[in-house]
């Protein structure tokens, strides 16, 4: 379930794109309305109808009012009436430009025609320059100039004085459309593929800083830690301080645990000392399997499957546990208190790799939630009950090891956690 800043980030980002499209160049916005006056007042001239004048002044004030009134002032978090708002005076504005080329395209003269075609025309150019990134925006572009142009297609070629001609009118109309229709669509599909290129990268930069700031901290706190144990242990020894055993006990445990967060860090930021050696995943399977049987509640049930797989790893087993006991907490967190099974399995993909997966029964995650899942200190549950390291932890392991971390979610329900990892092992770290 999307959080409420999660929300909230949704519609800050849907509102920007109606400001992106209709509100941020403000040449583009005074050159439509002098074209639309300019046109509105030529045509009450030559048709002597006073709508002509309604038509250009009304679509001059619902634009000064919606851009220049609204959407160039509205400051702070987006609402969703104010997404509503953008949305019905978004469509007012196109159905008024739309109607009056159809009503101009009536009154059956070729000058008018051609006039209502020309302006089909420049909505199609304004629709394909807008940022169409957002789907509400894209598919009333579309509409209104797929549907415009077919009416004054179909009125041109009613008011035609030929067969022929009627036949061209409709040809040269369907052939228009079908070309907006496509090009449309590749500028829907391009502006969608740089976002998302520029959105990774962004996140790629992100992970990088945060990884060299994560090293960092890790290595200095850790040699803190370093001098802190031995301490304790050497009080440890004395036997006479029967008093002080279970405060030295407790501050031994707490140390050892920021001895992990530490090698969490590490693993995050791809800087851990690697400690490689041959490993049979029969034999990690089965610790975790009986580890992990006696662990877990009742409710869930963890099915660990044989591994049929010639090649041993070359990894760091101790990594690589931490890993997988990661991904089965994950999985018996997203199951919760309902019935629900996790399985361990793994495959040899290549002669080069082998496919560990953690899958479990649970509700899955969020495209959201999914796409931040492996951020360092990320998580979606409750304070004080998740460091949000576990994830990032893995990657990092996997990244470091020369694999990778596959996150996804299952067809049907569920969710699937898939390590990566070389036979052969990475080429850095040392060799037990």
């Amino acid at each position: 379930m999307q959080s409420e800043d999660e929300k909230q980030r949704k519609r800050n980002a849907q509102f920007a794109a109606f400001r992106s499209g209709d509100a941020d160049d403000l040449a583009d916005i005074v050159a439509r309305m002098a074209i639309i006056m300019v046109c509105g007042v030529a045509l009450w001239l030559a048709t002597g109808q006073i709508v002509m004048l309604v038509w250009c002044f009304g679509y001059s004030l619902m634009n000064v009012v919606f851009v220049f009134g609204f959407l160039r002032r509205k400051s702070g978090d987006a609402t969703k009436c104010d997404l509503i708002l953008c949305a019905c005076a978004s469509s007012l504005v196109s159905a008024w430009y739309c109607g009056m080329l159809i009503y101009i395209a009536t009154l059956g003269d070729g000058d008018f025609v051609l006039l209502a075609a020309c302006g089909v025309l420049g909505l199609a150019l304004h629709c394909l320059s807008r940022n169409v990134e957002f789907s509400y925006s894209a598919i009333v572009d579309f509409l209104a100039v797929t549907g415009t142009g077919l009416s004054v297609t179909i009125i041109s070629a009613w008011f035609a004085a030929t067969p022929g001609g009627a036949a061209l009118n409709v040809l040269g109309g369907l052939c228009s459309c079908v070309y907006f229709f496509v090009s449309f669509r590749q500028i829907i599909s391009v502006n969608r593929t740089l976002a998302a290129k520029s959105r990774e990268e962004i996140q790629n930069q992100k992970m990088l800083a945060l990884g060299q700031l994560a090293s960092g901290v890790a290595h200095d706190f850790n040699n803190l830690l370093t001098v802190i144990n031995g301490n304790i242990e050497l009080v440890m020894q004395d036997p006479d301080n029967l008093e002080n055993q279970e405060f030295l006990s407790e501050a031994k445990a707490a140390s050892d645990k920021s001895a992990r967060l530490v090698r969490q860090l590490l693993a995050y930021g791809r800087k851990s000392d690697l400690r490689l050696s041959k490993v049979a995943l029969c034999t990690v399977f089965a610790s975790l399997d009986a580890l992990w049987q006696r662990v877990l509640p009742a409710n869930i049930q963890l099915d660990v499957l044989d591994v049929s797989i010639d090649a041993d790893l070359f990894v760091d087993r101790t990594l690589l546990e931490s890993a997988l006991m990661n991904l089965i907490i994950n999985a018996q967190k997203a199951i919760g208190d309902q019935p629900g099974h996790i399985r361990l399995c793994a495959s040899q993909q290549t002669k080069c790799t082998v496919r560990i997966k953690v899958t479990d029964s649970g509700a899955g995650m969020t495209p959201d939630v999914l796409f931040r899942a492996s951020e360092p200190f990320f998580t979606t549950r409750p304070v004080g009950q998740g460091s949000g390291l576990g994830l990032s932890m893995v990657k990092g392991f996997a990244s470091q090891s020369g694999g990778n971390l596959d996150l996804s979610n299952l067809e049907g329900g569920g969710f699937q956690a898939a390590i990566e990892l070389p036979v052969s092992g990475p080429v850095s770290g040392s060799v037990d």
